[in-house]
């Protein structure tokens, strides 16, 4: 099945005034190894991906994610700071549509915060394998199938930031847990946690410019790396 890096969140990047609020739009071009991950050893010890199902068991072998390639992300986020305590809410596309609600503090040279949301994922999923219909007689029925549908997940992190004068350096993490649905019975599957590491700079408080590494942990367990790029303008 086909998985994507979860999406990125962070804080304001600067000094934010109390008691202000501003928006942003945020375009990104990111691109991370393209290459299937064996997800099989997170499912079961005998390698093969297996569930119960009332009496029916499903065996499927060399299961793995399709990841990486080149993507982009549009992204439009408000921030409101009340003392130092920041507000937020954001909405974007990254292989899917996804929101957010964020929280955090915002000082003088750092931030930090907490996020969580939605994420609706394109997912395509191809199948082959056989189902255990009968415990006695060990008959086993083949299954097949193809999906290509949106699927709806709960995702969330924490950001870090530091910033002196217009260059900023931050830090987010970002975690959600795919759904894969065979016959219309969940599938268990590992999560993903997306690390993105970056900095930046901002001029005239108005248009900022970021890169930075892409570091993301498939609990299979497995590593997939990666870079991105990108620009925002900042309303107030």
């Amino acid at each position: 099945m086909t998985a994507s890096e979860a999406p990125e969140v962070h804080g304001a990047n600067t000094f934010q005034q109390q008691h202000s609020a501003s928006w942003r739009v945020t375009g990104k071009v990111n691109a991370n190894t393209e290459k299937n991950i064996n997800i099989s050893k997170n499912i079961s010890k005998s390698n093969n991906l297996e569930n119960m199902f009332d009496t029916d068991k499903y065996s499927f072998n060399n299961s793995s994610y399709i990841m990486g390639g080149i993507d982009y992300t549009g992204k439009i986020d408000f921030l409101y700071k009340k003392d130092y305590l920041v507000f937020g809410a954001g909405v974007g596309y990254k292989d899917g549509i996804f929101h957010h609600f964020t929280i955090g503090a915002n000082f003088s040279h750092f931030e930090f915060g907490t996020f969580f949301g939605g994420y609706h994922q394109r997912c395509e999923l191809e199948y082959a394998g056989y189902k255990e219909v009968n415990d006695d007689d060990y008959d086993n029925e083949r299954i097949s199938g193809y999906q290509n549908d949106y699927s709806t997940n709960i995702f969330a992190g924490a950001y870090a930031g530091f910033y002196f004068g217009g260059f900023f350096y931050n830090y987010s993490i970002s975690t959600y847990r795919p759904s894969a649905k065979i016959e219309d019975k969940n599938m268990d599957v590992p999560g993903i946690a997306s690390n993105y590491f970056t900095i930046g700079y901002r001029f005239n408080q108005m248009v900022e410019v970021s890169f930075g590494g892409i570091a993301t942990y498939i609990d299979s367990p497995a590593w997939n790396f990666g870079v991105t790029s990108g620009i925002t303008f900042y309303f107030k």
